[in-house]
């Protein structure tokens, strides 16, 4: 009994060292923000502006679900699933309704 109890405690903490290794970063989405997007997505660019005050969470969550930036697919089929969990968290994260409504700088 003691031998499975040392082994689910191993078990657990092997589990709760690597779950926020899988989680969404925004700082991470941030970074694929930058990268990806904002050379398209500025005033004057061919996306026009994007920032994360420009919708809710509930909206940002509803694109990110259904639209997946259909006028360009190729931009988000060229992303990998971190990547576009990762953004989709920055966008939350500073959407309008959120605790830390922030601008995309």
């Amino acid at each position: 009994m003691k031998r499975l109890l040392q082994l689910f405690m191993v078990l657990f903490v092997v589990a709760a060292l690597a779950a926020p290794v899988v989680a969404a970063s925004s700082r991470s989405g941030k970074r694929v923000y930058k990268k990806t997007c904002k050379s398209c997505h500025t005033k004057n660019g061919e996306g026009g502006k994007l920032s994360p005050l420009m919708k809710t969470q509930a909206q940002w969550r509803t694109y990110f679900n259904d639209n997946r930036h259909q006028d360009k697919p190729e931009i988000w089929k060229g992303m990998s699933e971190k990547q576009q969990k990762d953004l989709l968290k920055f966008f939350l994260d500073f959407a309008l309704d959120s605790d830390q409504p922030e601008t995309c700088g």
